[in-house]
C-alpha cells in the first residue's frame, strides 16, 4: 500500500508528543557539538531530524551493543530465553538505514533457514519511521543502490516546504499516523516537491565506487594478494571501529557470568569484530586471520565479494560511518577504488 499526505511541522511534534506518552520511542538526539546518536527519549523535544548521519547505526534497535539473551539456573537447569516484545517506534531512519535494516533482516531471519529470535522479536515490535536525509563528502549511497529505499519504513517523511511530504507504506504507518491531527491529502505540487529533494540529494552524493555492483565479485577475487591490502594494513589499527559503527556487521561474541555463589548465571551476546586480533582463533590455537593484512582484506571481500555473490547486493549501504570514524582516516570507497584501479590496469597491459 501506498498513499501519501503532508504534516507541518507542529503536526509532526504533535506526533511526536503522542509517540512517547503511548509508546517507547528510539530517535535522533545531539550528543555534544556535533554528535548524534540514536536513543531512547521521553521527551520529544529532544528528538533532532537535520543530521547527515549518528555515530552507531539504528541496528542497536534490534541487536544492541551489549545484551542479555538467557537466564538460567544452576540447581535445576533451568533456563529462560530474555526477549525483548515490548512495542516501540523507531524514528528518523534515513534510506541507507533502513537499506541496512532490511539488509539484517535477511542475515538474523533468513539465511540458510537459521533465525535469530531476539533479533526478530524486537524487529516485529518495531514501527519505523524513516526520513529523507542530505549527503556529506563520506556518503555514497547511489554506488551501492540505498539512495532510495523504502523497504523496512511503515512511514517515510521527506522535508518540503509546507512540512513533510509522507508516504504511508504499510497498515502499521496508517495506525501511527492516525495520532497526527495536522495532515491533509498531498497534491501534485507536494509530490513533485519531494521528487525534487530526493533528486537534489542524489545528486549531491560526489563520493562513488568506481565500477558496478555486479562487477565487483570478479574485479576483486583475482586482487586477493593486492599490495593496497597490505598498505591499508600499515596503517590499520585494527580496533573494530569500522565493524561497531557499520549498519550491517551482525557478528557477536557470547559470555555466560555465573553469581559468586555459583547458583546461577546469565549469558550475554556483545558487538565482535572481524578486525580484531584474536576473531578467528580456533581450536588448538590456529588463528587463520591473525595476519593484520588478511582481517583487512576480509572486511572489503566480504562486503562486496562473498554475501554480495551470496544475496545479491553489497553488505554496504553507502552511509559513510566507517570512513568518517576510522582513527587512522581510511576511506573505504579510496580502498576499493585503489583495487579496482589496479584491475583496470592489469587490463590495459
Amino acid at each position: 500500500m501506498r498513499r501519501t499526505g503532508v504534516l507541518s511541522e507542529s503536526g509532526l511534534r504533535e506526533l511526536l508528543g503522542r509517540i512517547c506518552e503511548k509508546s517507547r520511542l528510539m530517535a535522533g538526539v545531539k550528543r555534544g557539538k556535533t554528535s548524534f546518536d540514536f536513543e531512547w527519549i521521553d521527551d520529544p523535544e529532544k528528538v533532532q531530524l537535520g543530521y547527515v548521519r549518528t555515530v552507531l547505526p539504528p541496528k542497536k534497535a534490534f541487536m544492541p551493543p551489549r545484551e542479555k539473551v538467557l537466564e538460567f539456573s544452576m540447581a535445576d537447569g533451568k533456563t529462560t530465553a530474555v526477549l525483548d516484545r515490548e512495542p516501540f517506534v523507531l524514528f528518523g531512519i534515513h534510506p541507507c538505514d533502513l537499506k541496512g535494516i532490511e539488509l539484517l533482516d535477511w542475515a538474523m531471519g533468513q539465511r540458510h533457514g537459521v533465525s535469530d529470535p531476539y533479533y526478530l522479536a524486537r524487529r516485529k515490535a518495531a514501527t519505523i519511521v524513516g526520513i529523507d536525509c542530505m549527503p556529506d563528502e563520506y556518503c555514497f549511497c547511489t554506488s551501492v543502490g540505498s539512495a532510495d529505499t523504502r523497504e523496512g519504513a511503515d512511514l517515510f517523511l521527506t522535508p518540503i516546504e509546507s512540512g513533510y511530504f509522507v508516504e504511508v507504506l504499510t497498515e502499521k504507518g496508517e495506525d501511527l499516523l492516525k495520532e497526527a491531527a495536522e495532515v491533509r491529502e498531498a497534491t501534485a505540487a507536494d509530490e513533485a516537491a519531494a521528487k525534487a529533494a530526493w533528486d537534489e540529494r542524489k545528486q549531491g552524493v560526489k563520493t562513488k565506487i568506481k565500477a558496478e555492483m555486479e562487477a565487483l565479485p570478479d574485479r576483486l577475487e583475482p586482487r586477493y594478494h593486492s599490495d593496497v591490502f597490505e598498505a591499508t594494513a600499515l596503517r590499520c589499527y585494527s580496533c573494530g571501529t569500522c565493524t561497531n559503527v557499520c549498519p550491517t556487521c551482525f557478528c557477536f561474541d557470547v559470555d555466560d557470568e555465573v553469581d559468586l555463589l555459583l547458583s546461577s548465571g546469565t549469558r550475554e551476546r556483545t558487538y565482535d569484530s572481524c578486525q580484531f586480533q584474536d576473531f578467528a582463533v580456533v581450536a588448538g590455537g590456529h588463528n587463520f586471520r591473525g595476519e593484520r593484512a588478511d582481517r583487512v582484506r576480509h572486511r572489503w571481500f566480504r562486503k562486496f565479494v562473498y554475501l554480495l555473490r551470496e544475496h545479491g547486493m553489497p553488505f554496504c549501504v553507502g552511509c559513510g560511518r566507517c570512513s568518517k570514524s576510522c582513527t587512522a582516516e581510511i576511506g573505504l570507497v579510496d580502498v576499493l577504488n585503489s583495487v579496482l584501479a589496479q584491475a583496470r590496469e592489469e587490463v590495459v597491459r
